[in-house]
């Protein structure tokens, strides 16, 4: 593993250290012209996830649900006297622990995918897992370009850190009980053309022979990637 690069490090800290008192549906202001729709996916304390998509005036939108392959597929265009519209929709990571939204706005010809693997609430809510759990929600914002944000709480005394894995260059957010004093944070970035990003949370607990970890590189979870759609 290595620390973040300097540009992404003073990224994330002044994003950390800002203020993080702002509601989680501060995305659903007024959206500019060449934005069209933004979408949130978020998970809430209780593990559930919701999508949350934001259209503006002139332009709609088609959601489709493939159960089969755990995935929805949204479709932005131009629609002239269609208002702006905001809709919200439950989703499960399911049996698989896994779900795919597939993004697409055709009035701009951008596309992304965001995926999304977690244990499903109804299979994770155990006691065990809520001891081990230190994150307590999060939701990912796509901001209309090549940029988004990822913004997360922790419960309390809990130390966080972030590390770069240097073989596969995953984004990693260790969460460690301590002495942490911050609860909220909020972070950037920004993907490049053709490449994707993969963030994961690291829950650790203490044992007798010191710090271990509840998770191996296939027990990262929750995991996030952003990346092109095919």
């Amino acid at each position: 593993m290595k620390n973040l690069s300097l540009p992404i490090f003073v990224l994330i800290t002044t994003l950390i250290f800002s203020s993080c008192s702002q509601d989680e549906t501060t995305f659903l202001e007024e959206p500019s012209s060449e934005l069209f729709g933004k979408v949130m996916l978020s998970r809430n304390a209780s593990g559930a996830y919701i999508l949350d998509l934001e259209t503006s005036n002139d332009v709609a939108s088609s959601i489709t649900n493939d159960d089969k392959a755990n995935s929805l597929d949204i479709d932005l265009y131009s629609d002239e006297g269609a208002v702006k519209e905001i809709i919200s929709e439950p989703v499960s990571t399911g049996s698989e622990d896994h779900f795919l939204l597939n993004f697409k706005n055709t009035i701009t010809n951008r596309t992304f995918k965001l995926t999304v693997h977690d244990k499903d609430i109804k299979f994770s809510r155990t006691e065990l897992n809520e001891e081990e759990d230190h994150l307590n929600s999060y939701s990912v914002v796509d901001n209309g370009d090549n940029t988004f944000d990822l913004n997360f709480t922790v419960d309390s005394s809990i130390d966080v850190d972030f590390t770069q894995d240097e073989d596969t260059g995953e984004y990693l957010i260790h969460l460690e009980p301590g002495e942490g004093s911050q609860s909220e944070f909020s972070m950037t970035f920004e993907r490049q053309d053709g490449q994707t990003t993969d963030i994961a949370f690291l829950n650790y607990y203490s044992s007798e022979s010191g710090r271990v970890t509840t998770s191996t590189n296939t027990r990262r979870r929750p995991k996030v990637s952003v990346g092109q759609s095919d």
